[in-house]
């Protein structure tokens, strides 16, 4: 295991008095390939030749250099991980990544083993870290607390930002939320899906059943054969083809047809209707964005950032509609709140938080 761990100890106990709040992390590149990233007003020099892979969470980034290093940017620094290009994963919140069989991620500015002998089975969240040891043991990490979960592996599970589903050896349904484990059937359902705060599941009798905020729930409704889960809710096509989603108990019809584009992610859906209308629902309340479709459009939580029928960026953005540039733009990427897009070949424009910067 190429770790550096006397290294990382070194810098990361520098970082225990680093406040980083920033929302505002991204990558970009100058005419010559050199990787950059913009870190909340501050821009940092990371590699002078384009690099293998990067994932980017809201307040560091990872990747895979030219030289094949697993490599982390942080709080300002850029660390070596790995001297090769071990797996690794990033959240909103977290920075995991698999060396062989140790598994360690990036907790309370500073690297956390979790398992030295960790085997094949990985599921990671925003909060929580589940994954089955080479002694068939399956481990879960939450609050900063390794447990085991079950003196077994387990295959059929699923996780949501807060949340974990999965089928024992023995056939129950169970449920670990909030720091605690909950067996919630004596059955193996049928299907489940898992996001934030809620877990959807066929029931005996052919209908939708919900775990929602750490209460079961009994409902009427029968299954359907398209649905989707997002943060706090959960939608799904009726019989006559109508779009209704499930938010805090109550079912909301929020399209009477089928719409020609559908995105659910996070705690967004946005779609296109059969009218070219462009809509974004959003915690309970749906608006309507443009008469007209977009030429594209990208989601992530809290925010929906999309091309006018010109070209131009405006963004759905906690609730509010805003422009993000007046100009026509060909092409964007968003990192979490943060859209890039370049205007002159050779320069990045970064937009976050109502303010845009040229690079």
């Amino acid at each position: 295991m190429y770790f550096r761990k006397s290294v990382l100890i070194f810098f990361f106990l520098l970082l225990l008095s680093f406040n980083c709040f920033s929302q505002c992390v991204a990558p970009y590149s100058d005419l010559n390939g050199q990787l950059f990233v913009y870190d909340n007003g501050e821009t940092t020099f990371l590699e002078a030749v384009p690099v293998k892979s990067i994932k980017v969470g809201k307040k560091s980034l990872a990747y895979v250099s030219n030289a094949t290093r697993l490599r982390l940017y942080y709080g300002g620094k850029t660390y070596t991980i790995a001297e090769n290009a071990a797996d690794y994963y990033m959240t909103d919140n977290w920075f995991l990544f698999r060396n062989f069989s140790y598994l360690g991620v990036l907790y309370n500015n500073e690297i956390k083993t979790l398992d030295k002998l960790a085997d094949e089975g990985l599921w990671f969240s925003d909060s929580l870290i589940v994954w089955t040891s080479t002694l068939n043991e399956t481990k879960v990490f939450y609050n900063g607390v390794i447990s085991r979960m079950e003196a077994w592996q387990i295959d059929n599970a699923q996780i949501g930002d807060n949340i974990f589903a999965y089928n024992d050896i023995s056939g129950n349904f169970k449920v670990y939320y909030h720091g605690e484990l909950k067996t919630i059937e004596s059955y193996i359902p049928a299907f489940f899906r898992v996001d934030r705060d809620i877990v959807v599941y066929a029931d005996y009798n052919g209908n939708f059943k919900f775990y929602y905020h750490g209460q079961t729930i009994e409902t009427s409704m029968p299954l359907m054969p398209d649905y989707w889960t997002g943060e706090d809710f959960f939608a799904y096509y009726n019989m006559q083809g109508q779009l209704i989603v499930w938010y805090k108990g109550e079912e909301q019809t929020v399209l009477q047809d089928r719409p020609k584009d559908l995105t659910i992610k996070e705690n967004i859906i946005a779609f296109t209707d059969k009218g070219n209308n462009f809509y974004v629902w959003y915690k309970g309340k749906l608006s309507l964005m443009e008469r007209f479709a977009p030429l594209s459009y990208k989601v992530d939580n809290d925010i929906c950032v999309y091309q006018e029928q010109y070209g131009r960026l405006k963004a759905f953005y906690f609730g509010k509609q805003i422009n993000v540039s007046d100009q026509i733009v060909n092409s964007y990427k968003l990192y979490n709140y943060t859209v890039t897009y370049s205007l002159i070949q050779g320069e990045t424009s970064i937009w976050c938080d109502g303010k845009t910067t040229v690079h």
